[in-house]
């Protein structure tokens, strides 16, 4: 009965996972068109599928209720030449995006840019059904770029995040 129950876990997980970029190549290609200057060449991928995302509802007992998420998909990019200084910009991101998935209406959330490192947060609208399906992070780091995407209707899941702070705005000060 336990191998049963392994073998079982194995193939759910294997099944709903796979280490490709494929869900990212336009949005490697649409950079590469906007910026022909660099290239990205791909160091790791990997997709998870909504089963594993289910399965992770049974076993925390449905507390965060991720059965709503379709993917959560990464990809780590080398950027060439190394060393070089590289610009992006919100507009080769969004542009970016808006080749992944054109239904959606892509919107800057977050930017960070310190000497180091930049990061930007988008979220993927659904404006016909009112809801967020999509939230992407790039993240560029020396000479990497890390992406970042989960699909699904994400809008409980931020309801569920934000929670924790709701009627405690304005409680905490600084001093």
């Amino acid at each position: 009965m336990k191998n049963l129950v392994i073998v079982l876990m194995l193939a759910l997980c294997t099944s709903c996972l796979s280490f490709t970029d494929r869900p990212f190549r336009p949005v490697r290609d649409s950079i590469a068109a906007q910026m022909p200057e660099i290239s990205l060449q791909k160091e790791m991928g990997l997709v998870m599928g909504g089963g594993l995302f289910d399965f992770l509802d049974v076993v925390t007992r449905n507390e965060a209720d991720l059965s709503d998420v379709d993917h959560l998909q990464v990809a780590v990019y080398q950027v060439h030449p190394r060393g070089g200084y590289v610009n992006f910009t919100d507009e080769t991101f969004a542009a970016s995006l808006q080749a992944k998935d054109s239904l959606l209406v892509w919107e800057r959330i977050v930017k960070v840019k310190e000497d180091d490192e930049q990061v930007w947060v988008y979220v993927g609208l659904n404006i016909e059904e009112n809801m967020l399906e999509a939230v992407s992070v790039f993240v560029f780091q020396r000479d990497e770029l890390v992406l970042i995407n989960m699909d699904g209707d994400l809008s409980d899941m931020l309801k569920y995040a934000v929670s924790p702070a709701k009627g405690h705005r304005g409680v905490y000060t600084s001093g």
